[in-house]
């Protein structure tokens, strides 16, 4: 089986993903683009989250054909397509209907600011609002890629959100930074206050940070 490992950290992210509310059912979208093999592993359509095994998650070549999976590859495609060609920085695409990010999908076109230290670490910059596009189509993945720039996390209008990275675990944390970041934005403003964002070389420095962090063992 091709890109068994991609495969299984796929599945392991929706379900953490899942945990954390970011997606639901069969809803939202992940993939693993591995640049040495020039192989795509993606979820699948339709599939709930918590039934698919390895051999559910579809292998593609980057012009999307199916090289192998038991089901048709996600109806996003093109989205996750169209940031690796433009991206050569990137190895993972994570698209979700986090619910709290969304709302900034659908009161404007205001950025979506930083305001924790912690998020900011995880998404380095302001998150935009990518023009509204019909979902599964060319110019929606065209529009979205564009509105990110380089970025690493945009919000569709209507729609969702969009992380990348180059790992999973980064496009992960950039998904749970968004969230947490829009989240404490409505509550305050639930309770009339308006916002203070960090500066953003505040911000770029602890971007910096967050990279530049490795594990240290204990001796």
């Amino acid at each position: 089986m091709l890109l068994v490992e991609q495969r299984e950290k796929i599945i392991s992210i929706s379900l953490r993903l899942m945990a954390e509310k970011c997606v639901a059912d069969g809803q939202g979208n992940l993939s693993i683009m591995d640049r040495v093999q020039n192989l795509i592993a993606i979820t699948p359509s339709a599939v709930p989250y918590q039934v698919r095994e390895p051999e559910d998650i579809c292998v593609v070549d980057p012009q999307g054909n199916l090289i192998e999976g038991n089901w048709k590859p996600t109806s996003e495609m093109a989205l996750h397509l169209v940031f690796y060609r433009r991206r050569a920085d990137i190895s993972a695409v994570v698209h979700t209907h986090a619910p709290n990010s969304t709302v900034f999908g659908i009161i404007g076109d205001e950025p979506m600011p930083m305001v924790l230290n912690e998020a900011a670490m995880g998404l380095g910059g302001a998150v935009p609002i990518a023009p509204y596009a019909r979902p599964g189509t060319e110019r929606l993945a065209e529009l979205t890629c564009e509105a990110t720039g380089d970025g690493i996390a945009v919000i569709m209008a209507h729609h969702g959100l969009v992380t990348i990275g180059d790992t999973l675990e980064h496009a992960y944390t950039a998904t749970t930074a968004a969230e947490a970041t829009a989240q404490a934005i409505i509550l305050a403003r639930s309770m009339g206050a308006s916002v203070q964002s960090l500066e953003d070389e505040e911000v770029k420095s602890l971007r910096k940070m967050y990279l530049g962090y490795r594990p240290q063992s204990i001796d």
